[in-house]
């Protein structure tokens, strides 16, 4: 077959993959057959010329950290119980080589990914208006609640629709009616399911492009109109009053957060494994499975709160900070490992309002979540890896090579 025809059913297979992203969680298995029919087809869309795309230093800081925790796993022993996510690690770098061949398609494949958010979206609007129309009300503040009826879990499905926003911005030149309902749509479906960290990152990259691309004049009034609408929300929206500041709780601000935020209790916790005699500081503790068992013993231990400690110990939470998650299982290296991959993209792409709103986005997830736990948030982090060896990305008001 004639290797332009084979490129082109390569794109859409891609931009497939790049679609199913959103319904990971009622269709696990569909991105991996996606990701096995390119791996397949690959051989045969990859050139010689494509080589020179490899020359990613973000690409070689997170591979030299991949490849010191394999190491690692493999000194200690570890190896063969922590394949599961080993392979997680190692899915992005191999997202990052798939994606060489469609230098030309980045347009598309932001298309695609956007398109379906969009319908994921939707989707979750339908299930909660089902639910509304069969139960009379429903409550944003229990995040329990909230997983059961959306599509995917709240932090990642607003996940989504951060990156989806950062690529809508980008694409806001090409299709700007579709585009500005779809950011519409986007923004009230975060403010109407009470995504906390999801707000904070689309009120900074907003802010972010505001201060790029306009004036002083209409920075102020733009930030003014921003400013009023959110504050407008906050006063109306019990949801968000009690997501930032616990208002259903009849405690202090400060008790509500240490009595309701898991990380309140997380967070203490992996300070503690890291001060026990055993924890290499350089090395860390060697074994995700390990790091769990460690964190686990210490819910028993530190929680006094039955019922508390009985919730933690069966949902046996992790890090919930891939920083410290790095920190706990590799040591200092793998925490300024994974540091350095954000401090060279933010260097690299600090022109670039795209890849800078990606990375920020990325950032902002890791200070709450372990996105490389999951494979919704691997198959993100390997977007962002894609995205950023584009060269020629949205560099200010310079077009970009599509």
């Amino acid at each position: 077959m004639n290797q332009s025809i084979l490129l082109k059913v390569y794109r859409a297979v891609f931009c497939i993959l790049l679609f199913s992203i959103p319904y990971s969680d009622i269709a696990a298995s569909l991105p991996n057959i996606i990701l096995m029919v390119l791996i397949v087809l690959f051989p045969f869309c990859f050139r010689k010329e494509t080589l020179k795309e490899f020359r990613s230093q973000t690409f070689y800081v997170y591979l030299i950290l991949v490849l010191f925790i394999t190491l690692n796993l493999l000194r200690l022993g570890n190896f063969e119980s922590e394949i599961s996510q080993l392979g997680k690690l190692y899915l992005p770098i191999l997202l990052f080589i798939l994606s060489t061949p469609l230098k030309k398609y980045f347009k598309v494949l932001k298309i695609s990914f956007v398109v379906g958010v969009f319908f994921a979206v939707c989707i979750s609007l339908i299930s909660i208006a089902v639910f509304i129309s069969e139960q009379g009300a429903f409550s944003f503040t229990s995040g329990k609640d909230v997983n059961e009826v959306l599509i995917l879990e709240r932090v990642y499905i607003a996940f989504l629709c951060v990156v989806s926003f950062v690529f809508s911005l980008d694409l806001l030149k090409y299709y700007k009616k579709y585009i500005l309902i779809n950011i519409s749509i986007l923004i009230l479906f975060i403010l109407l399911i009470a995504a906390r960290m999801a707000l904070i990152s689309i009120v900074l990259i907003m802010v972010f492009y505001m201060f790029k691309t306009l004036d002083k004049r209409r920075i102020f009034y733009v930030f003014g109109l921003g400013s009023l609408i959110v504050t407008i929300f906050f006063l109306t929206n019990k949801n968000l009053q009690n997501r930032f500041f616990y208002k259903d709780h009849q405690n202090s601000f400060i008790e509500n957060l240490k009595t309701w935020e898991p990380r309140m209790v997380i967070w203490p916790c992996v300070y503690d494994i890291t001060e026990k005699e055993g924890f290499s500081v350089f090395n860390g503790l060697g074994s995700y499975k390990t790091g769990r068992q460690e964190l686990v013993d210490c819910y028993d231990r530190s929680i006094e709160n039955t019922e508390k400690k009985k919730w933690f110990l069966f949902i046996k939470y992790n890090t919930h900070n891939q920083f410290l998650d790095f920190l706990m299982v590799a040591g200092l290296v793998g925490f300024l490992l994974f540091s350095l991959v954000f401090v060279v993209s933010f260097y690299n792409k600090r022109h670039s309002l795209l890849s800078i709103s990606l990375i920020l986005s990325f950032l902002l997830l890791g200070f709450v979540e372990n996105f490389l736990h999951r494979q919704v948030g691997v198959y993100c982090f390997g977007i962002l890896m894609i995205f950023l060896r584009c060269n020629d990305c949205i560099i200010l008001n310079k077009k970009c090579n599509e």
